[in-house]
């Protein structure tokens, strides 16, 4: 129950104990005071519109049960022996049922039209950022059809890994999405560094880096795309806090950013590359396996184990000090 469902209750639990309060405490005796029944006895309403908003239908209906076995027993007990006690006082134990369920199903018709509102609205802004980012990546695939190729690899195996790990659908659809665009920054590094054969110097490494804050700017500029580009921002970051582009650790890092990085080193080593070979996928896992905890998060790179090879990635004998080599991946 919602803390506003919760507070509705209390609001109308509070109401008709004060009501009924009032009801028992209020003399049956003297004539100039019976227009004060009758008024509480309409303000038993109150609770039951309350519930009905809170609860729909259900709720005005319980509410309109509990407040009219109430006016019942205040009837029986405090007009049991008085002569102003009238047959029509009890017209109420049908009103309260009526106006609960006619209130509760106006409501309900309300909230319902509210839903498919925000579904319309929710599906129009979905559209228009699965268009802005396929237009993104149609402009990256025309200059640089691998990086494309390799972000389709990267998302399929990311979302694996998620639902391996039991990531929700919301989680796995920013996922998938924040790994189809994780690498478009490139479109705005240079041919010279891009696509150099051999490894980077510090200079054009440091260019490279940049693709992270290129990729966040040009999402930025789609609307809906706040938690994809938070993914992508972190996609380099390392759980030691030596990742980039700003050092954050374990604690810091988005779970499905911590996936979209496996993944992503995965791919990088298992693809033929300008600067290094295509590995198999025992030689990747034993690469990664030895950076578990510090380079890479360690339960992802277990669900990355059990999808490749049916169990945990473990470290060939004779490998321990390999490293990753530092990609532009």
């Amino acid at each position: 129950m919602s803390v506003d469902k919760v507070a509705q209750l209390r609001r109308a639990t509070v109401w008709t104990v004060i009501i009924t309060v009032l009801h028992f405490l209020l003399t049956t005796q003297s004539h100039s005071l019976h227009w004060l029944h009758i008024l509480l006895a309409g303000l038993f309403l109150v609770p039951v519109l309350i519930a009905a908003v809170a609860f729909e239908t259900r709720g005005g209906i319980i509410a309109a049960a509990a407040v009219s076995i109430v006016y019942l027993l205040h009837l029986l007990w405090s007009w049991r022996d008085s002569p102003l006690a009238n047959p029509d006082q009890y017209a109420w134990l049908a009103i309260y049922p009526i106006v609960g369920v006619v209130a509760g199903d106006l409501v309900r018709v309300a909230n319902e039209r509210q839903r498919q509102r925000d579904e319309a609205l929710i599906k129009s802004r979905q559209t228009e950022m699965i268009n802005g980012i396929t237009g993104l990546l149609t402009a990256v695939n025309v200059r640089d059809e691998a990086t494309v190729v390799h972000s389709h690899r990267v998302a399929d195996l990311a979302t694996s890994i998620g639902g391996k790990i039991g990531f929700d659908g919301r989680t796995l659809s920013d996922l998938h999405l924040a790994a189809l665009v994780h690498d478009i920054g490139k479109a705005g590094i240079p041919d010279v560094i891009l696509f150099k054969h051999g490894p980077l110097d510090d200079e054009q490494m440091a260019t490279m880096r940049e693709h992270v804050d290129i990729a966040v700017s040009m999402l930025q500029k789609i609307p809906g795309t706040d938690a994809i580009a938070r993914l992508v921002a972190q996609h380099h970051e390392s759980p030691d806090g030596n990742g980039y582009p700003c050092g954050l650790t374990t604690d810091e890092i988005d779970p499905a950013a911590a996936v979209l990085r496996v993944a992503d080193v995965y791919s990088a080593l298992t693809e033929e590359r300008p600067y290094h070979r295509a590995m198999s996928p025992e030689e990747a896992l034993g690469a990664m396996v030895n950076l578990a905890g510090t380079e890479l998060e360690a339960g992802a790179l277990a669900a990355l184990g059990t999808i490749v090879q049916g169990g945990p990635a473990e470290s060939p004998v004779g490998d321990r000090c390999e490293r990753i080599p530092e990609a532009s991946s």
